[in-house]
């Protein structure tokens, strides 16, 4: 993020505290009930958000080297990506084109030359080309000549790799990335390693885990012994970047910025910085690295939430293996706390209580996510 921007929304923030006042909508708004419980419309956010728009798959430090690949399956597609002898990413569906067979079975591994189908031996390089066919001459057809594993589409951008996995559907990463790109690319991510992979399985609706990182409101009563000793109550900033959003948590902190010279104002120093990058990735800005956090609908109340830490280097020493630690264990508290209140919701959800959820008017982030997901599934207001 350039200094000027962080300048301006310093600013904003300090007028909000100033004013006694957070950053709101006009009215409060809604979002009915139904849309968390109908297997219809999961089956459309699978197939319409998932699956045909690109999604944050990996970091670039989770496939270095040629010949290194993994498996990727929560999207509801099952995706085989590897890097190639000349270091690009490459994509396919993980299914051999004989007789349909899951081609690779293991979630990761390295120095990869050729890929075996377990069922009878078809072999494929990491460019996704047949190279062998035991007892070929079955197959007047010549498949290793014209069959090859179905490439879906791949990208790496800003350090993170994108990958989309309907093969007939335009693939526009860099469009559909633009409106956060300058932000997502001033942070280096791309010389950054992964810390503390972790996976959770939620008993809630993926929009359900989405939300409960939009919005400040809850933060003073969720997580009174945790974070919330760090941050202003419900006080921040939320604005479209559409589709995707962007949030800030100011801290206590951003208060002894007052009259102190504006060219050293560092706005993750006193702030959390939130990207949410449609329509299931989540990147959180902190002082020195970035948490991120990507969502999938496993059922209607069942979600795998897949969470990683980006910091500049691996730890060498113990004093930096503690230090990363603690912040990694105050995040997962947390997103503990957090999932916990968001489980008490999934179990409200059939009970006749409530047609609709009511939004107060800061919490606005909801009400963007949700829109931007009707508009992309066609759904009207």
């Amino acid at each position: 993020m350039d200094h000027a921007t962080q300048v301006e929304l310093i600013r904003r923030i300090q007028e909000h505290l100033r004013t006694g006042t957070t950053h709101m909508e006009a009215e409060e708004s809604r979002i009915p009930v139904e849309s968390y419980l109908r297997a219809d419309r999961l089956e459309a956010e699978r197939e319409t958000l998932f699956q045909r728009r690109p999604l944050l798959v990996a970091h670039v430090s989770q496939l270095p080297k040629p010949g290194d690949y993994f498996t990727h399956d929560v999207s509801g597609l099952p995706l085989l990506i590897c890097r190639t002898p000349s270091g690009e990413p490459a994509a396919f569906l993980n299914v051999c084109r004989h007789r349909g067979t899951r081609l690779v079975e293991e979630a990761c591994g390295q120095h990869k030359q050729a890929f075996v189908c377990p069922y009878h031996g078809w072999t494929y390089d990491t460019e996704g080309t047949l190279r062998a066919v035991p007892h070929e001459v079955g197959f007047p057809s010549r498949p290793s000549e014209n069959v090859g594993l179905v490439r879906v589409s791949i990208a790496e951008r800003f350090g993170f790799l994108w990958a989309q996995g309907r093969k007939d559907s335009r693939f526009a990463a860099d469009c559909f990335l633009s409106p956060v790109a300058t932000e997502l690319a001033s942070y280096g991510l791309h010389t950054h390693v992964v810390y503390r992979p972790e996976r959770l399985e939620l008993r809630l609706n993926w929009k359900l885990a989405i939300e409960l990182f939009l919005e400040a409101y809850h933060v003073r009563h969720a997580h009174r012994t945790s974070i919330y000793p760090l941050f202003i109550d419900n006080v921040g900033l939320v604005d479209r970047l559409s589709p995707h959003l962007r949030c800030i948590f100011p801290k206590r902190t951003v208060r002894d910025l007052e009259g102190t010279p504006e060219e050293a104002w560092r706005l993750r120093m006193h702030a959390n910085i939130l990207y949410f990058v449609f329509p299931n990735t989540l990147l959180l800005v902190q002082p020195d690295h970035v948490s991120v956090t990507t969502v999938y609908p496993v059922d209607l109340d069942r979600t795998e939430l897949r969470l990683f830490t980006l910091i500049p280097e691996a730890p060498t020493s113990e004093k930096a293996t503690r230090y990363w630690d603690k912040n990694v264990d105050l995040l997962l508290k947390a997103v503990h706390e957090d999932i916990r209140m968001g489980e008490s919701i999934q179990r409200g959800l059939r009970s006749g209580a409530n047609a609709s959820l009511r939004l107060a008017r800061f919490e606005q982030g909801l009400r963007y996510f949700h829109e931007a997901m009707d508009q992309a599934l066609g759904v009207r207001a």
